[in-house]
């Protein structure tokens, strides 16, 4: 079983992040004024912190893969190189995760490249989730339960 994590929102708390700098747009409600965030450079994205309960998820979720029962990688999509200097900073800051393991690529929909029937993709936005199903892999929503997503994976470990 290979499974997939995302960054923003699943793992990091991105919408945190944009409301501590305020970074929203004034001309439309719920939208990130992305000029704002490319514009603090890759401390934008090093500084996040985690979802909660997603630390001590990641922490089980390594257990698992250290007994062999996943193999564990993280997917993110980020189309600027501040963002992917950013986000790799975090991983290496807050995690002792292997970089070979990280995968970014440009759009959500991009993530659908690693789908196949033995991979899942734990991530929040549909604009992943969907085109990941299509593609054959296996998806988990993400709504900001932890708890429930660990009980999810190692009943699926168990089947």
């Amino acid at each position: 079983m290979k499974l997939y994590l995302d960054m923003d929102g699943t793992l990091v708390d991105f919408v945190s992040q944009v409301t501590k700098y305020n970074f929203w747009r004034t001309d439309k409600e719920n939208k990130v004024d992305w000029k704002k965030v490319k514009a603090m450079g890759p401390r934008f994205w090093s500084e996040m912190d985690w979802m909660p309960g997603a630390e001590e998820a990641f922490t089980k979720l390594q257990e698992l893969e250290s007994q062999k029962k996943l193999a564990l990688y993280i997917l993110s999509s980020i189309d600027f190189e501040d963002g992917r200097i950013g986000k790799t900073d975090w991983i290496k800051e807050k995690t002792n995760f292997p970089l070979e393991k990280v995968i970014f690529c440009l759009e959500p929909e991009d993530k659908a490249k690693w789908a196949d029937k033995n991979s899942w993709l734990i991530d929040d936005r549909k604009k992943s989730l969907e085109p990941f199903a299509s593609a054959g892999g296996n998806i988990i929503e993400f709504t900001g339960n932890w708890k429930l997503i660990i009980k999810q994976i190692e009943s699926l470990i168990r089947e």
